[in-house]
């Protein structure tokens, strides 16, 4: 375990034992933040692919916030890349929607499989 992981722990004392004080994080109100479908997978991803990380991020209190970064950095990336790929591969010039549906489709499933390898399932 490197410096930025030592665990930063404070215990109370109940019937001459001591247990630790744990939180989900050490922002109430990042706790209260529902979790959107990329800092959800991230979070599933790190919980069993990397259990030690997790419960690290967990006992330290930042597990949520780095969930909403990742969340973040996600969505950004999403919109970065889907603008890029359009520039690369303009939308047909049809009245066909479903073409125009189907091709707009194509380009967000390539961005999301991008993100998902890049930002949501790297460890934190």
């Amino acid at each position: 375990m490197d410096k930025k992981d030592t665990l930063k722990l404070s215990f109370q004392e109940r019937d001459g034992l001591l247990y630790p004080n744990l939180s989900i994080s050490n922002e109430a109100e990042t706790d209260q933040q529902p979790l959107g479908k990329y800092g959800r997978m991230a979070l599933n991803h790190l919980r069993q692919h990397h259990p030690q990380r997790f419960l690290i991020l967990q006992m330290q209190g930042d597990l949520m916030e780095k969930m909403h970064q990742v969340e973040q950095e996600a969505l950004e990336k999403m919109e970065q890349l889907t603008d890029q790929l359009l520039r690369l591969q303009p939308m047909p010039r049809t009245d066909d929607t479903l073409e125009r549906t189907r091709h707009l489709s194509q380009i967000r499933n390539t961005a999301e499989e991008l993100v998902l390898n890049d930002i949501v399932l790297k460890p934190r």
